[in-house]
């Protein structure tokens, strides 16, 4: 059973236990648009016809810019939508589906949007780097990552890989680490792929890693997750890892994209999530 006490397999069909409709906003990453998220919505949509969904196109055209602005917009986006598609008091249930960057915007948002928080009922992130991306290996991902934080000087790319300050306890991402939200969901789902270089294992997890013990650099990281995780029950929080077994050995799934890409396009991986977790988006 699922933190409601609902099996997590219960069907589609099965009666609901709120009033009003269930809105599940869908946040699309880095670079990307609202018909990132198109098969997830259509998916959830063909078992879930009574719910209503926000494709957030508000950060398309600003996906370099600043985080927490990006956040702000989203918030802004949420509430104008509910009080087109929801006037009074007709929202049951909001929800929430990330991919990538999208996953740091929606936490920017919550904050803004604390007079919903006994609506909010599922938060699920597909591959979000929580933790930003780790720069500590040389890889030829983080080669490139490098070379393209340099090159286009992007306020994004300076916040996720913490390099927007000196102090990494001033960094926007530990700051964001602080700010509640997370703890009013139901449930909050993390997923995650090892080959997946764009969302790295422990990031996307928010977790701390075994291999951390003794690394003083790595000291931010957990206090971090420390503090993400400060306010929430355990029994609210899943980790789903997944494996795509990706055939091809070319460039995108040597530098781990086409796994980040998985997440967006497996459908056999949203029919699992959506058939074997139902009740997360009853």
């Amino acid at each position: 059973p699922g933190a409601g006490g609902e099996p997590m397999d219960s069907p589609p069909s099965a009666p609901k236990r709120y009033l009003g409709v269930h809105l599940v906003v869908l946040v699309h990453g880095f670079q990307g648009n609202s018909f990132d998220m198109r098969l997830m919505k259509n998916t959830l949509a063909m078992l879930y016809p009574d719910s209503i969904f926000l494709s957030s196109t508000c950060n398309e055209d600003n996906t370099e810019g600043d985080i927490n602005e990006m956040g702000v917009r989203l918030a802004q986006e949420v509430v104008n939508y509910i009080c087109d598609w929801c006037p009074a008091g007709a929202l049951g249930r909001l929800s929430f589906i990330t991919h990538s960057l999208g996953g740091l915007i929606a936490r920017a948002a919550l904050p803004l949007l604390q007079e919903y928080s006994a609506k909010m009922f599922t938060f699920l992130s597909l591959s979000s780097c929580h933790l930003g991306v780790f720069q500590d290996k040389i890889s030829l991902f983080n080669t490139g990552f490098w070379v393209l934080k340099k090159w286009r000087q992007s306020t994004f790319l300076q916040q996720v890989s913490m390099g927007d300050h000196d102090n990494p306890r001033e960094t926007f991402l530990y700051k964001l680490s602080k700010s509640r939200g997370l703890e009013h969901f139901r449930h909050i789902v993390l997923t995650s792929c090892y080959e997946d270089q764009y969302g790295q294992l422990q990031s996307a997890r928010a977790e701390v890693c075994p291999e951390w013990a003794g690394q003083a650099d790595k000291e931010v990281y957990k206090e971090m997750v420390g503090n993400i995780w400060a306010a929430v029950r355990p029994e609210q929080v899943m980790r789903l890892d997944m494996n795509f077994v990706i055939a091809e050995k070319n460039l995108d799934a040597f530098i781990g994209r086409t796994a980040h890409i998985q997440f967006l396009e497996c459908q056999q991986m949203m029919r699992m999530l959506v058939h074997n977790y139902s009740a997360l988006f009853r």
